[in-house]
Parts: structure tokens; sequence; C-alpha cells
């Protein structure tokens, strides 16, 4: 999710800063008792950078604090993302290629600490390297790694491979209840239903129930039969401990410790292992009636590198989920027989809220003979780009495998996608609900986004398409 956030580092030893005037001027004393200068920008004035610059780091002679009533800008828009941390400021953005940029600290923005002194205005211009065309389709894997796929799951990842860098296929949650209530309120308002239709493992345990049957697969042949792909998300729920059966799939369930479902014995793996056995019979229910599913179990496995996951998946560190990964894809594919099946893995890009380097995306990689397509959930501004995320993804897999947007609360901008050479695979807007439960555009896509993405030319809509 969006973080909107000033961080003050250090005391404040002044108090005027939170009673400024008009011109944002607190009561000092107009003698300046100790100079606050720029020492150095990480960003040079006139540089050239990457559009995957994802920010600029300013640093003073002394310890500073920020003045929150007046806004740093990035060629005028405001920066919500600002940080501090002794003498170091630290703003993030998002930026396109082939583009100019002017960053701006107004004077009385920054002051020192204890001195009573703004430091003066600091402006940056800067450029990103021009566009140029990521995507090279001739590079991709054409087949899926399961040898024994079904012709239905072939047939569907072929028109995936056919539209990849050209056409980008709508997608949304119906809604975490089995139903398509979201999908819906979707075609109420665009006309359109998506080609994509989001489904959820979350009530395992329940089922089956008077609320939740997922043996009755009727929600998802019926989207199947009218024309849209089924993908399946499992947010695995376990018990919150050996001696407490409530249940929870976040990151606080640490009594369940992801790497003793590998060993044969340990209560997680006897845990785990009867939900495979059970997830796997649902499965097979749509396999034999003939539906392929884009499945994406493991979901957000890495958290943020440094500061933790959120999953009990990503508990056990990165080698422990990527063998969590093999071994429900053993399981389910060997054992169960489950040829339905399109793999996706969900990469993490962060790390301390910024980018992750390259090493730790790749260490956190389950690899190529395991995965079909690989996605990002990103939750940002609406119509944004978001190239710079889309770019490490493919240089991940080196243009191998398809990338998509596997889940986002905004939708992001077509248009510039495609200029860059960088349009997703196809889009899962998650699904969002009013104060009475009720599907809504409550959070996101709040002015109509979902019209003007799903009108574009170059989105693909139920129908639009065969399989």
């Amino acid at each position: 999710m969006k973080t909107t956030a000033y961080i003050l580092a250090g005391a404040l030893l002044f108090s005027g800063i939170t009673s400024c005037d008009d011109s944002h001027k607190p009561d000092w004393s107009e003698t300046a008792p100790v100079d606050v200068n720029v020492v150095s920008t990480s960003i040079a004035n006139g540089a050239t950078v990457s559009a995957s610059t994802g920010s600029i780091t300013v640093e003073y002679s002394t310890g500073i604090v920020l003045n929150p009533a007046v806004g740093i800008t990035l060629s005028g828009g405001s920066i919500e993302s600002v940080e501090v941390n002794d003498n170091k400021l630290t703003a993030s953005f998002n930026l396109s290629k082939g583009k100019t940029y002017v960053f701006n600290i107004p004077s009385r923005a920054v002051a020192g600490i204890g001195t009573k002194t703004f430091a003066p205005e600091t402006t940056v211009t800067f450029s990103t390297e021009g566009a140029s065309m990521i995507i090279d389709s001739s590079l991709l894997t054409r087949s899926l790694t399961n040898p024994n796929a079904t012709a239905e799951a072939q047939k569907v990842f072929n028109v995936l491979l056919d539209n990849y860098g050209t056409k980008q296929l709508s997608g949304a949650m119906g809604e975490v209840a089995w139903s398509t209530q979201f999908t819906d309120l979707i075609h109420s308002a665009t006309g359109e239903y998506p080609a994509i239709i989001g489904f959820d493992y979350i009530h395992l345990a329940s089922s089956p129930a008077d609320w939740i049957n997922y043996g009755d697969i009727t929600p998802v042949k019926n989207a199947w039969e009218a024309g849209s792909i089924p993908t399946i998300t499992w947010h695995w729920n376990v018990p919150k401990s050996q001696d407490d059966p409530s249940l929870g799939y976040d990151a606080s369930s640490d009594a369940f410790n992801a790497a003793n479902v590998l060993i044969d014995g340990t209560w997680e793996n006897t845990v785990a292992t009867a939900d495979v056995e059970k997830v796997a019979g649902y499965l097979k229910l749509l396999q034999d009636a003939g539906i392929p599913v884009l499945w994406r179990p493991f979901h957000e496995a890495a958290g943020d590198y440094t500061w933790g996951s959120w999953f009990w998946w990503g508990n056990s560190g990165v080698e422990t989920t990527k063998q969590l990964w093999s071994w429900l894809r053993e399981k389910l594919t060997v054992e169960y027989g489950l040829n339905n099946l399109i793999w996706v893995w969900t990469v993490q890009t962060s790390d301390e809220g910024k980018p992750a380097s390259m090493t730790k995306i790749s260490e956190a990689y389950p690899g190529d003979d395991l995965v079909d397509i690989v996605g990002a959930d990103l939750y940002v501004d609406p119509l944004t780009n978001q190239t710079s995320q889309f770019e490490i993804l493919y240089n991940l897999v080196k243009g191998k495998k398809l990338v998509a947007l596997t889940e986002c609360g905004n939708l992001l901008d077509v248009e510039s996608a495609l200029a860059d050479g960088a349009l997703w695979s196809y889009f899962m807007g998650w699904y969002d609900l009013d104060d009475n439960g009720k599907p809504a555009f409550g959070e996101w896509n709040t002015n109509n986004e979902w019209k003007t993405v799903m009108d574009n030319p170059l989105v693909i809509n139920r129908g639009d398409v065969t399989f």
C-alpha cells in the first residue's frame, strides 16, 4: 500500500517550526548562528539517470528536520515519501523514460536541528534515459513448464503469448467468498467483464459450508464458459500454533514454522499435507471440467527483504519459500495429477520500501523450470506508469517469461506502458467493499478508471478473444 509520511530524525530542539506564519517563517532571531548547507546530492544537477532510479538523497552539513508546512516537489507535484535520517533527506518517486524532471526543496522546507536556521532552496534538474522497447517476444519460452499441461492450459498460455507486448488482458478479483460480485460491479460500470476473473481458496478450512463451498465450481465454470480465464490465489490459513486452532495466514502465525512443513512427522507438515490434499481435490474438479487456472500460491512471499515477510510462508526466509514452491508443485502435479495449472510467481521488488537489488530478487526466485509467469503486486496511484517495476521483473527472467501485474489496487496507465515497450501481459485489480460489505469503488479507482482502462483498444476484455 502507498505510504505517505514525513519522518523526523532527531529531537526537535527548537519550537518555532510548529507555529509558522503565512510565509512559513518561525519567530526566530534574524541572526543565523549556524549555516545549513547542502553537501551533496545523489543525482547531480543536469545528470541523465535510468528511469528505474527510485529516489534522490540530499546530504546536509548538519542534522536536519523538516518543516511540514512546506512541501518538497518533483516537477511541481508533491512527493509523499520523504525520509530524514540525521543529516540526510531521501525522497522516493517513480520516473518515466525520456523525461526531464525538476526536484525542488524550497527555502524554509529544511532546518538544522538546534540551529534556528533554514537551509537555502535546493533545485536539481535531471533527465531520464530515453524510452527503449523492453519486450523482445523472441526470447519467450512458449511452452508451459509442465510437459503434461492440458490443452486448455496451453491454449490460454498461447493467447497470453500472442498478445504480449501489444495488448493487455484485463482482470479483477470476483471476490474472496467464491463469487463474482465485484466483477459484476465492473460490468455495471463499464459494460464489460474482465478477461480474467480472480478467486481465492482463503476459506479452505470452512468449505464445505452453507456460505462457502469450493466443491461447487459453478462461479468458476460460469466465468470460464462466458469467456474469462480463472486465476486463483491461496491465502493459506493455518493454525496459530499447535495448541491454538484459530487460523491466520499473516506473519504473526510464526509458531507455524514454514520450514517444518517440509519435514515429515512435524505437526506443520501434517496440517499442510492435509490442506494440500483438500485443495487438490477442488482443483481436480476444475480440471475434470476442462477449466485451466492461472495458479498463484505463496504470493508476495518475501514481503520486504529487510523489514520482513507479511505471510507465514515467508517467515523462514527465501530459501524455505522456494522449497515450499517446489514441494507444492511436486504434490499437485505429480502426486495429484493436476495439469491444468499455469504457475504464477509473485516477485517482491521492495527492500526497506525502495527497489530491491537484483541479487536479492534473484535469490528468492524458484527458477525458470518451475515458473510460467512472473508478476508483481503493486498498490500505487491511479493511472501511473510503473515501467521501472516491469523492468525489474523482465530483467530477472531475461525476457523468457511473461510479466504480469498479478494484483493491484489502482489501475495503471496503458498508453505509456506500451510506449515504453513494457506493457504488462495482464492485470488483476483487487476487489473493494463498502462499509456494508457490498462491492464498491471505495478505496481505489474512484474516478472511473475502470471504464477508462477497459475502453482502451489496447485492453482485451471478455469476448475479445476465445479459448
